[in-house]
Parts: C-alpha cells; structure tokens; sequence
C-alpha cells in the first residue's frame, strides 16, 4: 500500500516537473523570440537614423556649396570697362565706365531734388536700393534719386589708407575702403560730373542735390559734404564718419548721421573709430554753431541730438538708434523709418 502511494506520488511529482519544464522552455522561447524582435526593431530604428543623418548631412553640404557659389558670385571683381548701369558718364573716367541706376518720376515739369544714394563696402547700387527704402520715398514725394557704383564695390572716402587689402591699423581715422582707396580713385570728381550730367538731362533744381549712403557710402557721403559743398545742398547718411580732411573752401552745409548703438562694424562709441558724438561734435565746430546739441526728438530710448544756431543755417544732427546694428533702416529688426527722417532733415534746406 505504502508503495504503491509513493509510486502514484512520483509519477505526478514527473508529471509536474515536465509540465514545468515545459512552461519553463515556452517562456524561455518567447523571450528569445522577443529579444529577436527587439533587435529587428532596434537594427531598423539605427538605419532609419542613419538615413535621415546622411539626409541631412546632405542638404547641409548642397547649402554650403550653394552659399559659397553665392559669394564667389556676390563678391566676383565686377568689369568696370563696359556698361554697368541704367545710365553712365558720357566720358570714361581713365580706364572705367562709371554708371548708376536711377529713378526719374514720370510727368516732372518743375525742377526738382537730386538725392545720391551711395552703396556700402562690398556692396552694389543695386544692393543699396532694395535696402534704404529711398526709393518709395522719392516715388511719393516726386523727386528723382540715383545709386552710383563704386568700383570694385568700394568708395575712396579719404583717411590713412589701410597697409594692404587684408590688414587695417588698428587707429581712429584709418582710410576706407579697398580698392577705391588703394587706386586713389578720384570717387569726388565722378560724382561731380554725375551729377552735372544729370542735372543736363533732367529737370533737377541744382540748389536741391543732396546725398546719403550706408558705411562706406556714409563716409563717402560726408567726404562729398566737405569738399563738394558747393554742389550739394545737405548730407545724411548712416553708420559711418568723416575720415578726411575738410578744405578751406568748405562752405556749412547740413550734415545728419545716424547710428546704430550696438553697431559691431563701426562702432557707435569712439575706439577704432571716432564715433558717433565726436564726428557730430566735429562737424557742429566746423559748422560754427552756436547751440551744444540738444535732444529735440525721442521715441523710447531712440533720440535725435541736433545742434542748430549754425552758419548758412547749417544744422549738425545725430540720430542714435537705440539697440541698432551696422544696417539701421526701417525693416531690418528696426521699425523706425530713419531713411524718412534723414529725408526730412535733407528736405528743409537749399544750397545757398
């Protein structure tokens, strides 16, 4: 009897490990077969980053390739020796066409103003026209505005000429800019006869020519002021200063600048330039005014310092663009129309 219990008891005992053993063996297959799953899984998810990675490695490089083609197109020596421009001098100055682009109001029958509107450094006529917003300016108030190009992109503005193309002093006053400097381009006599030119084609009142420009187009602007203030009746520009001398021959006419305060290129304090208050303090001496300068405009921490009781009416103004960078026009992280002011700056004086 005892055996035979003990004999029922091993069979089940048997029968319960090879149950177990079999549960054992289906777990341990669900598992492997699980782990083969997961790795698939993860095997698929590595290519798929892997594609995606060299997807975009590959955008990145054709937007590098595309960027640098762009520059080399941007910055190719421009030919100076054939026609460039809606308009050119009728007489080649040496070697060069020198020619701009312009815009005349349709139906004039008065004279009216001339505004020149000079290009930076390493920029373009065409740059500096969709970027000043001078042009919806003239449009609406019928007057005829041109932008002239410089050679090689660059104005002779004057100053100590930089030591090579590539290396600059590190001193106030240095010279600007490359190869207009470094040719000794007569950059004053071109625009002289522009504008004689253009005064012969166009009914342009000669007593209302004014000029402006960005950086370079800014120093070459105010260098115009200076040696040119027989011809030109008021200078505004931006983001530049005064890096010649001004002649004995200077007769005051207005001169405006304005300037960014955070400007990274020119900057607004004096350092490696004169800045922003030593030019205006500059030209109020030159200009023989009376009053210090006073702030008689302000919107939020934008403000126009403006000094006035000058000879020949010739008020020295400096518009600050609080938080501005080397580009202070209207549209450019910026919703202050400083092309507008500068206008109605200009707009308020002839030559006498």
């Amino acid at each position: 009897m005892v055996r035979r219990l003990i004999r029922t008891l091993s069979i089940r005992l048997n029968r319960s490990d090879g149950a177990s053993t079999s549960a054992d063996n289906r777990a341990t297959s669900t598992t492997i077969l699980l782990c083969c799953v997961d790795d698939r899984n993860a095997s698929t998810h590595v290519k798929l980053v892997k594609k995606v990675l060299l997807w975009m490695l590959g955008i990145v490089g054709v937007l590098a390739v595309g960027l640098v083609v762009l520059a080399v197109w941007w910055f190719r020596p421009l030919d100076h020796t054939v026609p460039h421009g809606d308009e050119c001098l009728d007489t080649p100055q040496g070697e060069y066409l020198r020619c701009w682009d312009i815009l005349v109001p349709s139906d004039l029958e008065t004279p009216v103003p001339l505004l020149l509107d000079l290009h930076g450094y390493s920029s373009s006529k065409t740059g500096q026209r969709g970027l000043s917003g001078f042009e919806e300016i003239a449009v609406r108030e019928g007057f005829v505005v041109a932008w002239p190009q410089g050679i090689q992109r660059s104005w002779n503005a004057g100053g100590i000429q930089w030591l090579s193309p590539r290396e600059a002093p590190e001193v106030p006053g240095q010279g600007c800019c490359g190869t207009a400097i470094f040719e000794e381009i007569d950059d004053v006599g071109f625009i002289r006869d522009m504008v004689a030119q253009l005064i012969r084609q166009y009914p342009i009142d000669p007593k209302r020519v004014y000029v402006t420009g960005l950086s370079n187009g800014c120093a070459m602007a105010q260098r115009l002021a200076a040696e040119a203030s027989d011809l030109f009746a008021g200078a505004a520009c931006m983001s530049m200063y005064l890096l010649s001398d001004v002649p004995t021959s200077y007769t005051p006419i207005p001169v405006m600048e304005v300037h960014g305060t955070v400007d990274r290129v020119v900057e607004y304090q004096e350092g490696k330039w004169n800045g922003a208050i030593k030019n205006f303090e500059h030209w109020r001496i030159r200009n023989g005014c009376s009053g210090e300068g006073e702030v008689v405009w302000r919107e939020g921490r934008h403000e126009l310092l403006r000094a006035s009781g000058c000879t020949n009416a010739a008020d020295v103004a400096l518009l600050s663009v609080f938080e501005a960078g080397h580009l202070p026009y209207e549209g450019i992280a910026l919703d202050l129309n400083t092309s507008e002011m500068a206008w109605t700056f200009l707009k308020e004086t002839t030559r006498r």
